[in-house]
């Protein structure tokens, strides 16, 4: 430690109170607690003042009755999971993937450190998909997320062949492939169902170093081969492909045609052979939130690159934002970086779009983001756009169906051109079917991933 601050005498000058305190962990100077961490028990350094500062959990083992001395295991989180929970504790910032944020979400359970928690909510909310539920409900099996578990099954239900066909299907364990393909609410042919369980068979003989061989297949399957409901199976489809296959015995696939032929007279009783909950997707129709009553040409001299624009709305619903209506560049086509963010500062979406020389274009988003009823949002367009036209005669508040959409001047993005009154974002692109509405048997549409709520209902 002292050749660390030998080598760097003038580290804090000109910094931060950030940059400092993260320079201190990485540094390890003034250290006073180690931690082993995972299997390998990996060391890593922290120092106490700053974990009891924000967390009660390393209060209690720091300061009290019963406080840890010496060096402490952690076995049950990773090396590099641990490293970025506590760098978030120092410095208020993390960077979340698909792939690490749940594991940081069970980190940031295990020491009650709220304020992470609802980060990763947020993201994983903003960041959910049909291609990669299935890689989130790995995850949440790992980490024992059991409510999250429960949620990215329903979820997968929902969008059953989109999620079946994904690559993160193959790489499910054998849990969580049987949790998916034995439930009733699967919205799928049961063909569909059959060609999943063969992929994952063919990865998971690879997993295990085995040739990829009917009988391979069947023995990597164990019960999961009995979550195929093999006697609904179109009966010509079942003689094409399944009965070529040897994944199934002779006496099987003889009760299996003898019921699709008579099944009063001939029950299968080995596989199941109710009828899954087929359904028709909801159809979300998208709506333009409206907050012009005009529009002018643009007359005005071509903004500072530096420039942004942007504007904050407070919706009085439960809404999915899609996308936006935009002005189009005055200066060719143009690439722009938009973002969206909450009122805690937590990026919900920030891509490149394509901007085109036209006068009003729609951008959809790569994700939908779902918006919480009284919370703040802000959109941005970073470095701003020189438009054709702009909007006048602004709305402050707009209805929607079942409320209204209030808009206001955004203080943590400061907009040089627009305003509740005037300026760029004519429209936002939304859906507002709401829980209430959703039918018993419907079903959420592959656009609408993002809305745990009703999930839960």
């Amino acid at each position: 430690m002292a050749t660390a601050q030998a080598q760097e005498p003038s580290w804090q000058c000109d910094k931060s109170l950030v940059e400092c305190l993260n320079h201190l962990f990485a540094s390890g100077i003034a250290c006073d607690v180690t931690f082993l961490v995972g299997e390998d028990k990996y060391r890593i350094s922290a120092h106490k003042t700053i974990l009891i500062s924000r967390s009660p959990v390393f209060y209690t083992m720091f300061e009290g009755n019963l406080a840890e001395k010496g060096e402490i295991a952690i076995p049950d989180i990773e090396q590099e999971v641990f490293t970025m929970f506590l760098r978030y504790l120092y410095t208020d910032t993390i960077e979340l993937t698909v792939k690490t944020s749940i594991s940081i979400l069970s980190a940031a359970r295990k020491y009650m450190v709220d304020r992470l928690v609802k980060k990763c909510e947020t993201f994983l909310k903003s960041s959910l998909t049909a291609e990669n539920v299935c890689l989130l409900l790995e995850q949440a099996h790992i980490y024992t997320e059991e409510s999250l578990k429960e949620d990215y099954r329903r979820v997968i239900a929902r969008s059953s062949k989109e999620a079946l066909k994904s690559n993160s299907f193959v790489d499910l364990c054998g849990v969580c492939v049987k949790s998916i393909t034995e439930s009733d609410e699967l919205a799928v042919e049961e063909s569909v169902v059959y060609e999943a369980v063969m992929s994952w068979s063919e990865a998971e003989c690879g997993r295990q170093g085995l040739e990829v061989t009917d009988t391979n297949r069947r023995e990597v399957l164990g019960d999961i081969i009995y979550t195929v409901r093999f006697p609904i199976i179109d009966a010509k489809y079942l003689s094409q492909h399944v009965i070529k296959r040897d994944v199934l015995t002779a006496e099987q696939l003889l009760s299996i045609l003898r019921f699709q032929q008579d099944n009063k007279a001939y029950p299968c009783t080995e596989f199941t052979v109710n009828q899954r909950a087929l359904r028709k997707p909801v159809t979300f129709v998208k709506e333009c939130i409206s907050r012009f009553k005009g529009t002018t040409r643009n007359k005005r001299s071509g903004m500072i690159v530096d420039d942004s624009e942007s504007i904050s709305f407070v919706s009085t619903v439960d809404i999915s934002l899609h996308g936006l209506k935009l002005y189009g560049s005055k200066t060719g086509d143009r690439n722009i970086l938009i973002g969206v963010y909450n009122q805690a500062g937590d990026t919900l979406y920030e891509k490149t779009h394509m901007l085109p020389n036209k006068e009003e274009v729609t951008i959809e988003f790569q994700h939908i983001i779902k918006i919480t009823p009284g919370q703040t949002y802000t959109v941005v367009i970073h470095g701003g756009v020189h438009t054709k036209v702009y909007g006048t005669e602004g709305c402050s508040t707009v209805k929607c169906r079942d409320g209204e959409i209030r808009f206001m001047s955004s203080t943590s993005y400061p907009s040089r051109h627009t305003s509740v009154y005037e300026g760029q974002f004519p429209g936002l692109l939304v859906t507002l079917e709401s829980a209430s509405k959703l039918k018993k048997h419907d079903t959420v549409s592959r656009f609408d991933l993002t809305n745990f709520d009703w999930l839960r209902s």
